[in-house]
């Protein structure tokens, strides 16, 4: 495809010069000659061969003045970092002493070891060298090692080897990069990322773990054919969290919207219309850093191509706009919380057309970082938490702090940000540091999770237990119990402050100062009515009561009925007793009239009987004592059988 040509192109476009890596390590030699002449010269200008100009002298110098068993010359510079991809070294050696430098060899190793073991980039000839030379190495190391086994011969003797470098320039980039000032990573497909720093291609080819079927190109390690699940890019090195969103195009097209997050470049997405976008759903708001996209030949070009990035899918058009060009690079870069994201092409007639053969979003799901998305985000994160360190960029869940969220509120602060401060009613601070719950429960007088609320009307104390029912109205101080109104008391309650001593049993009333008047001798302390148990037992009583002394009184009024016929039986026999005798004698008259008194005596006797109440019966029967009211009736039938 398109795509491809142009990535095969850009990668290996030529850098004709590298960085001079001598500022990034140090230099050594075998030997100094005098203070003037050590190591560090070889690496600082001027460029030149010149040794010495008045006093300075700018070249290295070891000392090669041995008589007997000559010694080995070498200079060497270590890099400060891992190691180094050289592309070239410059050589300027001193002045006219070609004859010194003669038989020398040029080593790159990745050890210190003397003789150097390791790539041998250059090794001097027959004849005399150039004293200016520039020596293509293209080897990685750790070390660039002058050496010099050789010597030279004078016309007065042997001199033995000598190092007098003037200048040296290390060419090449460090390791994973390239460029011509090594500004630009090796791509993660190549082999130990280990790519040229002229052009960026792979050194030892390419690492197609992440590439659809396991194909990549050597020298560029682009992933011919796509990529697998869950990533994306040319290399496939970035975790795509388009591949497990729901995607569709407007209108549906030709081929389904879901080929366009396959991950396999060679499928296609396909629609035409006069308007015609395409939306993916990540599901959840993420972090994004990016876009991939991969557009076929038949999709129109004219016009603005405009990227938007939404929260609800139906209101992208008034939200952040992403990208907005004639044309739409493979790549875009960005940093972006969102949940949708959608492409809307230009807006032209009929033929509008969308051919997509991949899309990817850079990014983590909201639980996840790094660079393959497998690190856990902090758990007390609130939202997704930075794709590269992992610290929490929206904040924290409540009761959290810091930048990764992992330290609690500090005692007595709670809630978003740590900012709330724990209820001053808490019975034993500090609060739950998510809730600000007061764990060890409230102060006397409050209530509720966080003891923020007092006790309810008519309660006090601890837990709202204490009761002020002896308070006028029932009100009383939340947290002591002291009575609003201390100048009297309920009914049942014994004069304080806190009216809070119920009357002894036996007493009721204001100041319990009534008696009550019960059997048991106790009664409600308030009305002074008699307790269930004692008024059931009286109910009794009286029941049994009642129900004796019906009978007696059936029985008495059935005697009175007999004495009041008999005493009206009586006088009608004296009437007529009185209208016979009426010419009797004297004698006979005065015993009539006895008779007749005796006679009126009991008439009148008879006639109190029966005026007595014929209630008081039924009141004697209501006494406290049931014997009493047997003893009264008793006597009542044996008066009258006695007059009778």
């Amino acid at each position: 495809m398109s795509f491809v040509l142009i990535i095969h192109s850009t990668v290996l476009l030529t850098i004709t010069s590298q960085k001079n890596l001598t500022p990034f390590g140090q230099a050594s030699q075998s030997s100094t000659l005098q203070a003037r002449t050590k190591a560090i010269n070889a690496i600082q200008p001027p460029i030149s061969n010149t040794f010495i100009n008045g006093y300075h002298i700018y070249c290295t110098h070891t000392d090669g003045y041995q008589d007997t068993n000559p010694q080995p010359a070498w200079w060497m510079f270590a890099f400060s970092f891992e190691s180094a991809y050289i592309t070239e070294i410059q050589i300027y050696y001193r002045e006219n002493q070609a004859s010194r430098m003669d038989g020398f060899k040029l080593y790159v190793t990745n050890t210190s070891t003397i003789p150097p073991v390791g790539y041998l980039c250059y090794e001097d000839g027959p004849g005399l060298p150039n004293t200016t030379q520039s020596i293509p190495c293209n080897q990685l190391g750790k070390y660039v090692i002058y050496y010099d086994d050789k010597g030279s011969v004078y016309t007065n003797g042997y001199l033995g080897p000598l190092v007098e470098l003037c200048y040296v320039a290390i060419n090449g980039c460090q390791k994973s990069r390239w460029g011509s000032n090594c500004e630009q990573f090796c791509p993660e497909n190549c082999i130990e990322r280990n790519c040229f720093p002229q052009n960026g291609s792979c050194v030892w080819g390419c690492d197609a773990k992440n590439c659809l079927s396991d194909i990549c190109d050597k020298d560029t390690s682009v992933c011919t054919n796509g990529c697998k699940h869950r990533r994306t890019g040319i290399y496939c090195n970035n975790y795509n969290i388009a591949y497990d969103s729901l995607v569709w195009q407007d209108p549906s097209g030709s081929q389904p919207a879901e080929q366009a997050k396959d991950g396999d470049i060679t499928t296609c997405s396909k629609t035409i219309g006069s308007s015609v976008k395409f939306q993916i759903d990540l599901k959840e708001k993420s972090i994004v850093t990016g876009l991939f996209i991969i557009l076929g030949d038949g999709t129109t070009t004219e016009g603005y191509n405009t990227v938007y990035a939404s929260n609800t899918s139906n209101t992208w058009s008034s939200e952040p706009v992403l990208y907005n060009g004639t044309s739409l690079p493979n790549e875009i870069h960005f940093e972006s919380v969102f949940r949708f994201l959608t492409f809307v092409l230009p807006v032209g007639n009929l033929s509008t057309e969308l051919e997509l053969c991949e899309i990817g979003i850079i990014g983590c799901p909201p639980t996840h970082y790094g660079p393959l998305c497998n690190i856990t985000c902090p758990q007390n994160c609130k939202g997704p938490c930075d794709l590269d360190l992992g610290h929490c960029t929206f904040g924290c869940i409540d009761g959290w702090t810091g930048i990764s969220c992992e330290q609690v509120c500090h005692a007595g602060f709670y809630g978003k940000d740590c900012l709330e401060i724990c209820s001053a009613t808490c019975l034993n601070p500090p609060c739950h540091h998510v809730t600000g719950e007061c764990i060890g429960g409230c102060q006397d007088g409050w209530q509720s999770f966080n003891c923020s609320q007092e006790c309810p009307y008519g309660q006090f104390g601890r837990n709202c237990s204490g009761f002020c029912d002896g308070c006028i109205a029932r009100t009383c101080h939340h947290v002591s119990g002291l009575c609003d109104n201390s100048s009297a008391c309920n009914y049942g309650y014994k004069y304080s402050q806190y009216c809070d001593t119920a009357c002894e049993g036996g007493y009721f009333g204001d100041n319990c100062t009534l008696k009550c008047n019960c059997l048991t001798g106790t009664c409600n302390s308030l009305t002074g009515k008699c307790s269930k148990d004692v008024t059931k037992s009286r109910h009794e009583e009286t029941s049994n009561a009642a129900a004796i002394g019906g009978g007696a009184a059936a029985f008495i009024i059935a005697v009175l009925i007999i004495v009041a016929a008999f005493i009206v039986y009586k006088r009608r026999l004296i009437s007529s007793q009185d209208g016979v005798h009426t010419t009797t004698s004297d004698t006979t008259t005065y015993e009539t009239r006895n008779n007749t008194n005796n006679s009126q005596q009991k008439e009148q006797q008879y006639e109190d009987l029966i005026r007595m109440d014929l209630s008081s019966p039924y009141q004697d029967l209501t006494s406290p004592s049931v014997s009493n009211e047997y003893e009264q009736i008793d006597n009542a039938y044996v008066n009258l059988s006695l007059q009778i």
